[in-house]
């Protein structure tokens, strides 16, 4: 019973939650008074900001920033690649998700560890914290650490063997729970926390990815002047 909520229930669910909750953010902002008309290429908001504390402890965060979005980007391909690699026996797909998608994890578990870190001894970004700053951290990096842990430490890569049949016949709207239903805890554990995050992602900061950066190309730019050119052009 429990695998058929976790493993069929559980990722419709998020899914729906996922889209409709994006959906719903959109126009909860554009319709409210925050903005005046439908544009989500560059929201103006500050419902839709990343509330960036990048102004605090610069020198760390440059680092970490880096390893925490190039990380996520790498496990978006890898696991990619291990699910279609998984669904279709793809053996060189699936070596390609082991070890591209274990250094992905590596990366990107640093990245996020760190941030968590910052938001605690840092006194400005601890201030500018909220609780779902916390809980988003948190996900991030049990997630993370599960991924982490099933691959380098147990050495369980046949993960993609089990979950590409099943996420293929999620999408089909046939699931079939035969392949996943055996998989080791630690496996379940990280594909259960997973989809409780993509349903709780949309009502996050991280919803600021769904905005389409496409104003950003023509935007103004901002001109940078010191005192003293500004102290010349008064005296011209």
């Amino acid at each position: 019973m429990w695998d058929n909520f976790f493993f069929i229930g559980l990722p419709y669910i998020s899914i729906l939650l996922f889209i409709g909750g994006i959906f719903y953010r959109s126009f909860s902002g554009i319709m409210g008074r925050y903005r005046g008309k439908w544009d989500i290429s560059v929201r103006g908001d500050y419902l839709w900001t990343t509330r960036s504390t990048g102004f605090f402890g610069r020198a760390s965060i440059g680092p970490a920033s880096l390893c925490l979005h190039w990380g996520l980007i790498i496990l978006f391909v890898t696991h990619v690649v291990g699910f279609i690699g998984g669904a279709y026996n793809l053996g060189s797909w699936i070596e390609f998700f082991k070890w591209v998608g274990l250094g992905g994890g590596i990366v990107f578990l640093y990245g996020a560890s760190w941030a968590f870190l910052r938001r605690i001894f840092i006194p400005q970004v601890r201030a500018m914290s909220t609780p779902d700053d916390y809980i988003l951290l948190l996900f991030l990096i049990l997630i993370a650490g599960l991924g982490v842990y099933q691959a380098a430490i147990e050495m369980i890569f046949g993960i993609s063997f089990l979950a590409g049949p099943w996420i293929a016949s999620i999408f089909k709207l046939q699931p079939d729970i035969s392949g996943i239903a055996g998989a080791p805890l630690i496996n379940k554990l990280h594909i259960i926390i997973a989809f409780l995050f993509f349903g709780y992602f949309p009502f996050t900061k991280l919803v600021h990815f769904a905005s389409y950066p496409f104003g950003y190309i023509n935007r103004p730019y901002v001109s940078m002047r010191t005192k003293r050119t500004n102290e010349k052009e008064e005296q011209a």
